[in-house]
């Protein structure tokens, strides 16, 4: 019976084109490097005020050294963003992959920015921050209207000027160098400006996280008439209210 079994080995048996059958691979090991970058992903994500190098090393119960160039790696990609200080937020990128399963904070954001921009007959934004800048992650303009100032997808604002980065800047927590402007931002909850980055342009907007409790971000309304924006001031805070509760709701 061997003999035979093993002359059936040799001659094909038991497969149907007449060739032996090949032993299975074993399955590849997981990538440790994707693995711990999204052990990294993870921890800045549920934690959108930041994370320091120390802070997602104690979370993920990896080395400081490989936190510091993972955490590297993700922000050049845009991925995470890095503040000032060396802290680690969510990045437009993470952002924009967020929430596949359920709408994203932008997509939720859209039809609220699309009625400002009709009633009002300006621009709404959705504004997110970056290290350097501010960036456009949702906008809305006017559908009947033939005059307004147009705001695209990825559009930039720096960081020293505006009512976006003034306004962002007064949902985080007080900090001994906040300027008077901030401060008053935070306390009225929402900020103007008026030829800060366009000339001419008036602008107004509100944040969504209060002493920092979300992710940084505004809704901002512009146009190169003032009445309109402070028309439009007490909706661009109730949307802005609205994308917190949405944020809070997801979390």
């Amino acid at each position: 019976m061997r003999a035979e079994a093993a002359n059936d080995v040799e001659n094909g048996a038991g497969d149907d084109d007449g060739r032996a059958e090949k032993p299975k691979r074993p399955s590849q090991p997981p990538s440790q490097t994707l693995v711990r970058g999204l052990a990294v992903l993870r921890a800045v994500a549920h934690q959108p005020r930041g994370l320091t190098v120390a802070e997602i090393a104690a979370r993920t119960g990896l080395h400081r050294t490989v936190v510091h160039r993972l955490a590297g790696t993700l922000a050049s990609e845009g991925f995470l963003a890095r503040t000032a200080d060396g802290a680690y937020l969510p990045g437009g990128e993470l952002h924009t992959l967020a929430g596949a399963s359920r709408p994203t904070l932008a997509e939720f954001v859209q039809p609220l920015l699309q009625q400002l921009a009709d009633r009002y007959g300006g621009t709404a934004i959705l504004f997110f921050p970056e290290p350097d800048c501010v960036v456009a992650v949702a906008t809305a303009v006017p559908q009947d209207s033939d005059y307004h100032l147009a705001y695209r997808k990825g559009s930039r604002q720096p960081l020293d000027r505006g009512a976006a980065p003034c306004a962002i800047r007064a949902g985080r927590a007080p900090a001994e160098d906040d300027t008077d402007a901030v401060r008053e931002a935070r306390r009225r909850g929402w900020v103007t400006s008026h030829g800060a980055v366009e000339p001419g342009a008036h602008a107004v907007a509100a944040p969504l996280a209060q002493d920092g409790d979300v992710l940084d971000a505004c809704v901002m309304f512009v146009s190169h008439r003032q009445d309109r924006v402070d028309e439009s001031t007490p909706e661009v805070v109730s949307a802005a209210r609205a994308a917190r509760a949405f944020l809070l709701g997801s979390q």
